[in-house]
């Protein structure tokens, strides 16, 4: 809030817009938008937009699929037991699903597992290997996991189990020995998009089987539009949760499974739904959204909390009874995770106060004795976003050695190649770009930290770290409409890379600010060229921050229609704001004058000089905002109301605060003061201050 050094506004060329507006016979603010996005020509536009209708590509592109086809279809004629082996999150849970559910139909003697978060840890691991050969698998194939498993590739081998993987994260540089190794990232893959997810590779392997078993090995379009039917919904929800690109590839997958989750007929999803407070009597607001903050989070619940395997039920139950039961446990356990979350985050902030120098440091490597390793992941998420940092956070589980960690990155630092720089003062290591997963020593942590550190301080500027809310365009009052919605829609389904449009209404006036549920989310009015539009705002009221009734603003936000009792709103969420241009001159103009007498020393005329009531305010408006005896302050704060005018007054009643020892004043941000009451034996005469007196002048 008020630094729009954070607001990176989208700038597009006029004729390039109308050309490629006139070509599609879009709208001049669709064209804009993707042309942000990277579809600058009429081609790989209408490709964009046209993706429901658009073709999957041929799994047998990827490397060693004919491999995998030909171990899986030998164990399935062979009646061998298999086991699909997966990871605990969604990506990793819907993965198994679609894999087991597979061969299930085809009649082979397969079962799946899903190693314990809390006890096993991610991926392949010996002991589970030995249970799955005792019980008679000679064939494991993972799914979103084993790119990095090369010792426990051999220790199966020997113990008689092959092991075909199916993965997407980031390979090393040497591979398992796998019977396949199928992973889009390999650097001897020339499958053309390199970001499916888990699942969607997963999903590959079961149409280069069906290809295989059912049309004679060749494969066409009509293969995957065949198996889109079955499981194409389950492929769109790890998509999603697992923060995939929703472009090229993906952006297919996701539309066709949005379709398919809209109407869904499986029992568990439907009955997760109906818990989770879903309204599907309105499949239209059934979003990649709903997966991301609805579905995804009571779905990871199990494996962050209990046991993944649970999921897996409510996706495979027939029963709605019985879906009814797993639908309401996962959002209990849900629920649970909420209030570890908010724990850890806690103590993580608190840590971080202690012992750590966000402002100046480059990174944030956190550790603890007594957090859940499998809530983690979720709190590094949340402290990334708000301190724009890499972080890491790390739980040795009690007085254990060994410590699992989870980490999350920014725009610039790819944490596979961060780890890989450090692997030495680690255990194991894997995962993505942006979010990846540790073990570590307990010796090892400090000199890991620093490692880390200075990888992530040679590659980028602490500037570089910020995040920034970008802006697609400036709008006018007459661009809000449906028909802009309309537009907007075209570019659905939202998610990473191809995020919800944001745009910048400048000089809104606020004439209504209605605070909801206690002050934590604000309802705006804002009047434009006298067309009134409503305003939500989720992040709380703006009021401490000097936010009113009749200010002129500039806002951040996006365009949306709100549905309550059959009728139809078009409003404003709103994601950022700021005073206006207009209304930063003044304020700018207000704090210069104040700073000359807080910091500069100037002299006052005698008529600026504050009387006994207009200091007695200015004070009670500084408590008023404290915490702790500190105070961050606005410029519009101090002087609203009456004192709007006086800033001159206001300037010479702070300095007179600092000189008499009440209070210590430094710079916050622009247009921000903070205030630190001080302890003061006694009463103060501020107007023994040097600046209220007439020798000062």
């Amino acid at each position: 809030m008020f630094d729009r050094s954070k607001w990176e506004l989208k700038i597009q060329d006029p004729e390039e817009v109308a050309h490629l507006s006139k070509a599609l016979g879009i709208s001049p603010i669709c064209a804009r938008l993707l042309i942000n996005r990277g579809y600058s020509d009429a081609h790989s536009a209408r490709a964009f937009i046209d993706c429901k209708n658009a073709s999957l590509e041929n799994p047998y592109l990827l490397r060693d699929m004919d491999k995998a086809v030909a171990r899986i279809k030998s164990a399935l004629e062979n009646g061998e037991k298999i086991t699909v082996y997966g990871d605990y999150d969604v990506d990793g849970v819907t993965a198994v699903t679609v894999l087991y559910t597979y061969l299930r139909d085809r009649g082979a003697n397969v079962d799946y597992y899903i190693p314990s978060r809390e006890n096993e840890g991610y991926g392949l691991n010996p002991a589970a290997i030995e249970t799955i050969a005792e019980n008679g698998s000679s064939l494991i194939i993972t799914v979103d996991t084993g790119i990095t498993a090369v010792e426990d590739v051999d220790f199966a081998k020997k113990a008689g189990v092959d092991v075909v993987i199916t993965d997407h994260h980031q390979c090393r540089d040497v591979l398992p020995a796998a019977e396949a190794v199928v992973n889009p990232h390999r650097p001897d893959c020339d499958y053309p998009f390199k970001e499916l997810s888990g699942v969607g590779v997963a999903f590959k392997t079961v149409c280069a089987l069906e290809a295989a078993f059912s049309y004679n090995e060749k494969y066409d379009s009509s293969v995957s539009d065949s198996m889109c039917k079955k499981y194409i919904d389950l492929v769109a929800i790890g998509t999603v949760a697992d923060v995939m690109p929703l472009v090229d590839e993906n952006r297919i997958i996701v539309s066709k499974g949005l379709k398919m989750l809209r109407y869904t007929k499986r029992p568990g999803l439907k009955a997760l739904m109906k818990f989770s407070g879903i309204d599907m009597s309105k499949p239209g607001k059934i979003t990649a959204a709903t997966i991301g903050y609805t579905i995804a989070p009571r779905i990871n619940a199990a494996g962050r909390m209990s046991s993944a395997t649970r999921a897996v039920q409510l996706f495979l139950s027939e029963s709605e009874r019985a879906a009814e039961v797993i639908a309401e446990e996962l959002c209990s356990t849900n629920r649970y995770r909420q209030d570890v979350e908010e724990k850890i985050l806690k103590d993580a902030i608190e840590q971080i106060e202690r012992e750590r120098d966000p402002e100046n440091e480059k990174v944030l490597v956190l550790a603890d004795d007594n957090w859940h390793h499998g809530v983690i992941g979720i709190v590094a998420s949340r402290l990334t976003e708000k301190f724009g940092l890499p972080c890491i956070l790390i739980s040795f589980d009690g007085s254990g050695d060994e410590g699992k960690g989870s980490a999350r990155s920014i725009k610039g630092i790819n944490l596979a190649d961060a780890l890989a720089a450090c692997s030495d003062t680690l255990i194991r290591y894997g995962g993505h770009e942006q979010a990846a997963g540790l073990s570590v020593k307990r010796d090892m942590l400090d000199e890991f930290r620093n490692r880390f550190s200075e990888y992530v301080k040679e590659r980028i500027d602490r500037c570089e770290c910020e995040n920034k809310t970008v802006v697609d365009a400036i709008i006018e009052a007459d661009d809000i409409s449906e028909d802009t919605f309309g537009s907007i829609s075209l570019l659905e389904p939202f998610g990473e890379k191809n995020p919800v449009p944001l745009f910048a209404l400048t000089e809104a006036k606020i004439v209504q600010q209605i605070p909801l549920k206690d002050g934590k989310f604000t309802k705006f009015v804002l009047e434009r060229d006298g067309k009134i539009f409503q305003a939500p705002f989720f992040s709380g009221g703006l009021s401490e921050k000097g936010i009113a009734v009749g200010d002129i603003v500039d806002v951040i936000c996006g365009i949306d229609i709100n549905e309550f009792r059959g009728t139809k709103t078009l409003q404003l969420l709103i994601r950022d704001m700021d005073f206006s241009g207009m209304l930063q001159i003044v304020f700018t103009a207000m704090q210069n004058e104040c700073d000359s007498y807080i910091f500069g020393g100037a002299e006052p005329f005698e008529a600026d000089l504050p009387d006994r009531a207009f200091c007695a305010d200015i004070y009670r408006r500084i408590i008023a905002a404290a915490k702790d005896n500190v105070a961050i302050v606005t410029i519009k704060r101090l002087m609203n109301g009456a004192h709007y005018s006086k800033y001159a007054s206001t300037g010479i009643t702070l300095a007179a605060f600092m000189q008499t020892g009440l209070m210590k004043i430094e710079k916050a941000s622009l247009f921000e003061y903070k205030i630190t009451v001080l302890q003061t034996d006694g009463k103060k005469d501020i107007f023994a201050a040097p600046i209220m007196s007439l020798k000062a002048r």
